[in-house]
């Protein structure tokens, strides 16, 4: 039997099979590079704002909310940069800051899609879209495309500050024992297992927390942690979307669910929302 087979049947002893979501990890912005971010979506702003000529500053922006003079819409959405920027601290992500801005940069990209090719700011609006776009997928969103509709789009924006990430892979590190001991109970009591199909469970799970020494080993090395976050999310892929659904009776589901949710908290940290189509 396979090593995959073997696993297979130990998952299915305790309830733990089911289709692996997608768990890849993303190069993602420290704090720092947040702040820098902010004052890049400033300036890009401030230079698509003045690129733009009177006649369009004095149009009306028409959308699902309702009509609104361009030039009052510009100093709102000026607002609205600086606001996220200035409640942004390192223990504070200001999530719900970013998703009002980007809500109004749906609006504005709407209003953008209805003016001339080549219009008067048009190539800052691209390097400003751009900035916007990588605010989105720092707070696991994403911009709708080009010409679509999507004010409703934005719902939720929720990012996971360089503290958080520390805690949470800390948390994984110390909490993976206790896991695999109810794991390891509950693989004994089903005796239709061979050896070695518990055995290979066991080594997964002991791999788990391999990875999660290994990124918390990058952190306090001041590292992104990228491709040992990677291997952690893989690892985790084949138990995380099924551990949750084990009887709520079984001691297994108790010590997971603590797990799971650190382990949530790597994945936000380092996963993009698909985006919208």
């Amino acid at each position: 039997m396979t090593n995959g087979k073997l696993l297979a049947c130990a998952f299915a002893a305790v309830g733990l099979v089911s289709i692996p979501r997608q768990a890849s990890a993303i190069d993602r912005l420290t704090d720092q590079e947040m702040k820098k971010l902010f004052d890049t979506i400033e300036e890009d702003r401030s230079k698509f704002e003045g690129a733009l000529d009177d006649k369009q500053k004095n149009t009306t922006i028409k959308d699902a909310r309702g009509e609104v003079n361009a030039n009052e819409f510009f100093d709102d959405f000026q607002d609205q940069v600086q606001r996220a920027s200035d409640r942004f601290e390192s223990d504070y992500s200001a999530s719900s800051e970013v998703l009002s801005l980007l809500q109004y940069a749906v609006r504005l990209q709407g209003w953008t899609a209805t003016q001339p090719a080549g219009f008067s700011g048009s190539k800052e609006w691209g390097v400003l879209a751009t900035d916007l776009r990588r605010l989105a997928a720092a707070y696991n969103t994403a911009m709708p495309n080009p010409g679509q509709q999507g004010l409703g789009s934005i719902a939720q924006a929720r990012r996971i500050n360089d503290a958080e990430l520390v805690t949470a892979a800390a948390n994984v590190e110390k909490k993976i024992d206790g896991f695999r001991s109810a794991y390891d109970s509950a693989l004994v009591a089903n005796t239709s297992l061979t050896p070695e199909a518990r055995q290979a469970a066991l080594q997964q799970v002991d791999a788990l927390k391999k990875y999660a020494h290994a990124l918390n080993a990058a952190l306090s090395d001041k590292k992104e942690g990228v491709p040992e976050a990677d291997a952690l999310l893989q690892e985790t892929r084949g138990i995380i979307d099924t551990a949750s659904k084990l009887p709520p009776s079984s001691p297994a589901t108790e010590s997971w669910t603590p797990l799971r949710d650190d382990l949530a908290i790597i994945s936000l940290a380092y996963e993009i929302t698909p985006s919208t189509k």
